[in-house]
């Protein structure tokens, strides 16, 4: 039963099939970055047509990129970064996309002569954007946002290159500065602690942008040339999957194959921690590349408990609220130490995961940076608040297939952020 409130997900036997993923949600913002970036025509297939990246085609249809949306393709036709016009009214609402606004604020930081106010909905505005902030203030940035949180005002300056020392492994707070560097005099160096998701660099290797990496550094160069369209394939979302490689594990008597799936080595660490725990998950057809994608196979598994550190966290960062889940199913004591960044998404995803795996019969405690999950649990169902994170609704979701009984999952919309047809695959690998 489905109403505008909440979704009821039932408990199924197994689970079996194939499924195509929806094209990777970062993957998908920053490929419309480019394709604004790009002076002339670009194609981009299999894109995420999720909220996310919905937003970020609204504001850059503002600063005059045009876009022809299909099914699962756009055409882009755009006049080239030095040719973005100001919006009349001055204003980009990043709606509840973080990638959106950090990314965006890099490009915007450096156009000379255009103004702009970025704001977003009521959870974006709780996240934090000093992050941002700081690094691009540094380059010369005219930039502020009262307490570092939206509306994020940007006037275009001349920016100087720096070197930035990054104080929390992000993927987006790395992209923002190498973004402002393309604007910048002289050389951007950017230096990780750990390692993030590198689809920005590898999209500037790509487009034949000079970057470069020495070791934990990587260096940007003045974009001088013009970056001709180009046509890009996105690879299934890898987090999107995850939800039903947890499915696929847990349930008996499953199988699934996941059709074209990137496997990128900043993206698939949890397959990498599962295997270690027991998980049978195969891949299969995988063709390498700058960004390498396969089809994966998972099947039934028994699992141990496992432990997560900070230094694993930059690579589990969305699969989280997941893995705790499926830490009920193991055996053993699962502890997760390391995540407080957890804290600044959608929603408080530490508390968020833990209220939820307690509302459903199992033991969690919450940690200031994680928490513990006690494993060979039986959840009964129950009713979760996703607390507006479709990250949070996803794994209510999983879980109501997993439980006794039916989960109630209060806020489920928040999935169209990421995963549109979600609900409607559940549904049809459950009846297999």
């Amino acid at each position: 039963m489905t109403d505008h409130i909440k979704k009821t997900v039932s408990p199924v036997e197994s689970i079996r099939g194939q499924i195509t993923l929806p094209g990777d949600k970062s993957m998908s913002h920053r490929a419309l970055m480019f394709a604004a970036i790009a002076k002339g025509c670009s194609k981009i297939k299999h894109l995420n047509i999720g909220a996310d990246a919905l937003s970020t085609i609204a504001c850059l249809q503002k600063l005059g990129v045009t876009f022809q949306l299909g099914k699962f393709t756009v055409d882009v036709e755009s006049p080239g970064i030095h040719g973005w016009k100001q919006p009349q009214d001055g204003i980009l609402n990043c709606g509840n996309s973080g990638t959106t606004v950090r990314l965006l604020a890099g490009l915007l930081a450096g156009q000379e002569g255009l103004e702009f106010t970025m704001t977003g909905d009521a959870s974006l505005s709780v996240r934090p954007m000093q992050r941002i902030i700081d690094p691009l203030t540094k380059m010369g940035a005219d930039i502020h946002a009262q307490d570092g949180h939206l509306p994020l005002h940007v006037r275009g300056k001349k920016l100087t290159g720096i070197h930035y020392t990054l104080p929390v492994a992000s993927a987006q707070v790395k992209s923002c500065v190498l973004f402002a560097g393309l604007s910048a005099q002289g050389k951007t160096y950017v230096e990780e602690p750990q390692l993030s998701r590198d689809h920005t660099e590898n999209m500037m290797k790509m487009f034949r942008i000079p970057i470069f990496r020495n070791k934990d550094i990587l260096s940007v160069h003045t974009l001088r040339r013009v970056i001709p369209g180009f046509e890009y394939s996105v690879p299934g979302d890898p987090s999107s999957a995850a939800f039903w490689v947890a499915a696929g594990l847990l349930l008996p008597k499953s199988r699934l194959l996941l059709r074209k799936m990137s496997l990128n080595p900043t993206r698939i660490a949890y397959l990498k921690l599962l295997r270690s725990c027991g998980a049978e998950i195969d891949i299969i057809r995988e063709t390498k590349s700058l960004e390498p994608m396969g089809d994966v196979v998972v099947r039934s598994s028994v699992l141990r408990h496992f432990q997560i550190s900070g230094r694993q966290v930059p690579g589990l960062i969305d699969e989280i609220p997941l893995l705790a889940l499926i830490a009920t199913r193991a055996k053993g004591k699962t502890v997760i130490r390391g995540a407080k960044e957890l804290r600044y998404k959608e929603s408080d995803r530490i508390s968020a995961t833990v209220e939820m795996l307690r509302s459903l019969g199992a033991e969690a405690e919450e940690l200031e940076d994680g928490m513990i999950v006690r494993g060979d649990t039986v959840l009964r169902g129950g009713r979760v608040d996703a607390h507006g994170d479709h990250r949070i609704a996803m794994t209510a979701s999983i879980a109501g297939l997993l439980s006794q009984g039916p989960v109630e999952v209060h806020g489920w919309s928040s999935v169209e952020i990421s995963y549109p047809n979600f609900y409607s695959i559940l549904e049809r690998i459950g009846r297999s």
